[in-house]
């Protein structure tokens, strides 16, 4: 196959893979690297959806941080976007728009943990392990000894 019947090749599953989800630059090249393209066809698909902005970095953090801010600390975003590879400067950025206000995404993961029990009902020794899954999940000390009552 020619050159130029890669390349082509490489652009239209690039357009594929955008075409269901947004992603980073860095999950698109791991998808063409998996699909099996060549690095230069992969350099030349990214290059090209580049060029019409169909992949943005920050974008994606940014939209990434809108639609979790609700159900998760900004801990565990900072964490998923790391994981996507996202650059520390465009996490920062994403986050300087959310509210550092984890309490609504508490709540709701505390609620989705206690599954109809009353916090009161719980032992001492059950507060904490609710406390250490909550911790685990990203949330901050404090916020956490507040809602779930361990002082």
């Amino acid at each position: 196959m020619e050159i130029e019947e890669r390349f082509l090749l490489g652009r239209k599953k690039a357009m594929a893979l955008l075409t269901h989800n947004d992603r980073t630059k860095w999950e698109l090249c791991d998808r063409l690297k998996r699909a099996g393209f060549e690095q230069e066809v992969i350099e030349d698909a990214l290059a090209y959806v580049e060029s019409f902005h169909y992949i943005d970095d920050l974008r994606y953090a940014t939209r990434f941080a809108e639609i979790y801010s609700a159900t998760r600390s900004i801990q565990r975003i900072r964490q998923d976007l790391q994981k996507r590879h996202v650059s520390e400067e465009y996490i920062n950025l994403a986050l300087e728009n959310i509210a550092w206000d984890d309490s609504a995404a508490l709540k709701k993961e505390l609620g989705k943990l206690l599954k109809e029990r009353n916090i009161e009902e719980l032992s001492y020794e059950e507060r904490q392990k609710l406390a250490a899954k909550l911790y685990r999940k990203g949330f901050r000390t404090d916020d956490i000894f507040s809602c779930v009552s361990l002082y």
